[in-house]
């Protein structure tokens, strides 16, 4: 077995300590290891593509420290992150699979020195004719520092002799290769053309300005790659939060595979939120560099002092454990949701609930972006779980833009059905309608629950043209009043794996969004303003759940538990 999978799978095993997204990385290799070079999967892992980059840096040299002048060793860890980079290849082209690489760590991890290691390889030693690298951050201050980290190596190791040292520039003119940092505050990008971008302390970015300009300025290239390192931040509504957020929904396999999905490499080493952030093992777990670069005496001194101070507690957590300070997590459970899901197709998912009682909920608070019709069916004797049935529509015209801003495949969910794309930049409450119409042939509806502040005229048309009793159409104010056991409930069902939604991506991605609030009594309500992305699919849902609560229990007859007997059913 080679390093990369034997470290995979000593994470997968728990052999080595690790936070989820760690593990959840090394699962998703040896997921993808066992499907290479399917139709639908059209990559390979070339271990000897591998092994180039980690002989090429056993050539260089330390340049300070400790290791002064001896060979660059990678850790077991950097091994498997690099050599994922670099040993993905595509089937047919041999390009590398991952164009984007988000590698986030916490403080002493060596992730600069590293940087630079991936700078000069790519830049110099790919074979990508006039290859252009840049070293960005948000001050030129900043991006300089991988910059002389890779300046350095390259005196350090006798490579002098074959590529030029500048400055503020490396650079082989034979070839007309070069790397140059480049800050936020830098006057000018026109005209560059990235072969390789290394992004350094992406959370200290405010904007994504720099950023956007590179990654479109990579467009003329064959297999650009864009290396991104840092470690947590303080603030999730920012372009490395975005970053992150969008790096665990792959990892957490929210999002579906697609040409975007596929080629970002995600890498979170971190403590989980239920740990003791001031145990040994705790700090072995976020630190895949414990022992080499991450002393353990240091952090029991950092440890010592943050206990007595709680502004160095926040940034010993952050720095040092990788965890996002003053985050707004999730509310629901990605692992208690896949738990809950079906295998089975969605027609028959359909078909088995035919005749079954259910409950409506009805979210239209964003016409412009998603609206979410719900079917809730109670658990029953023969069916333990709550079953959802979902319809979803986005307007067509602006969908492209709204999957960009979102971080979300709008598109590939409509292909695959999960997604109505209607057209126009509106939705018609026509829609509902013509699905209610739909859906009142095959299940038995009980109530239809919607959101006060958003139906316009939907009501008086469901009850005036469509048939539906006035006393069967409720609102559900989006209080906690209205709306607080029914999250409680949610929350606890999806925890236990107790809804099904047939795997619905898009409500799987919602779920992944949803953040929760709560009042001084204890009362839920998720909350669309502080989450990251649309919970329409979740709201609808839960609307129709708070229905469902209120209604008094019914009473299941002998008839209908057991069937009619006849008397030599007992002779």
């Amino acid at each position: 077995m080679n390093p990369i999978d034997r470290y995979a799978e000593a994470v997968v095993t728990g052999t080595v300590p690790a936070g989820k997204y760690h593990r959840l990385a090394c699962a998703r290799h040896l997921a993808d290891r066992a499907r290479e070079n399917t139709p639908a999967f059209p990559y390979r892992f070339d271990f000897a593509a591998a092994d180039r980059f980690f002989k090429f840096a056993s050539l260089l040299r330390h340049y300070k420290g400790e290791w002064a002048g001896q060979p660059i060793t990678l850790s077991d860890c950097q091994q498997f992150r690099l050599g994922s980079i670099f040993g993905w290849r595509h089937h047919a082209t041999n390009f590398r699979r991952f164009t984007t690489a988000y590698n986030e760590l916490p403080r002493k991890s060596g992730k600069s020195l590293e940087a630079a290691v991936v700078a000069v390889y790519v830049t110099f030693f790919e074979g990508e004719p006039g290859a252009e690298g840049y070293c960005i951050a948000t001050k030129l201050a900043q991006a300089k520092i991988v910059f002389s980290d890779a300046k350095k190596l390259i005196k350090s190791s006798g490579l002098s002799s074959r590529i030029g040292v500048n400055a503020w520039n490396l650079h082989r003119e034979s070839t007309e290769q070069k790397l140059e940092p480049l800050g936020s505050d830098y006057s000018s990008t026109d005209g560059l053309n990235p072969h390789l971008i290394v992004t350094d302390e992406f959370h200290a970015m405010k904007t994504r300005d720099l950023v956007d300009v590179m990654e479109s300025a990579t467009g003329a290239r064959r297999n650009p790659l864009h290396f991104q390192i840092t470690t947590a931040g303080d603030d999730m509504v920012s372009p490395c939060g975005d970053q992150h957020d969008y790096a665990c929904r792959i990892l957490d396999g929210v999002l579906a595979d697609d040409a975007s999905t596929l080629s970002f490499f995600a890498f979170i080493a971190h403590a989980d939120p239920e740990d003791d952030v001031w145990s040994e093992e705790t700090w072995k777990k976020a630190n895949p560099q414990w022992g080499i670069s991450v002393k353990p005496e240091d952090m029991h001194k950092l440890a010592a002092k943050a206990k007595n101070m709680p502004s160095a507690a926040a940034e010993f957590q952050q720095k040092r454990l990788n965890i996002w300070v003053n985050a707004t997590a999730p509310c629901l459970s990605t692992d208690g949701w896949r738990k809950g899901q079906s295998r089975m197709r969605r027609e028959e998912f359909e078909a088995s609930l035919l005749h079954e009682s259910c409950y409506v909920g009805i979210d239209l608070a964003s016409k412009i972006d998603l609206a979410c019709l719900s079917l809730v069916f109670p658990p029953t004797t023969g069916r333990p779980r709550m079953a959802v049935i979902q319809r979803i529509w986005t307007p067509k015209d602006t969908m492209a833009d709204r999957a960009h801003r979102d971080r979300a495949p709008y598109g590939v969910w409509a292909d695959q059905g999960w997604l109505t794309a209607v057209p126009g930049t509106r939705i018609d409450q026509g829609l509902v309608r013509a699905a209610l119409a739909q859906f009142r042939a095959l299940y038995d509806i009980e109530l239809i629950g919607f959101d006060p502040w958003h139906v316009d005229q939907l009501v008086n048309l469901l009850v005036g043209e469509d048939g539906f009793h006035e006393e069967q159409v409720l609102a559900v104010p989006q209080t906690y009043a209205g709306m607080s056991s029914a999250c409680l409930r949610m929350q606890a069902e999806i925890l236990d794996g107790n809804v099904d939604v047939c795997g619905c991506p898009v409500t799987a991605w919602s779920a992944s969004n949803t953040v929760g609030q709560m009042d001084g009594k204890g009362n839920l309500m998720f909350a669309k303003g502080r989450s990251r992305g649309r919970i329409d699919p979740v709201i609808a849902p839960t609307i129709g759940t708070a229905l469902w609560l209120k209604m008094p229990p019914k009473v299941e007859s002998i008839y209908q538990k057991h069937g009619v007997r006849s008397l030599e059913d007992f002779l």
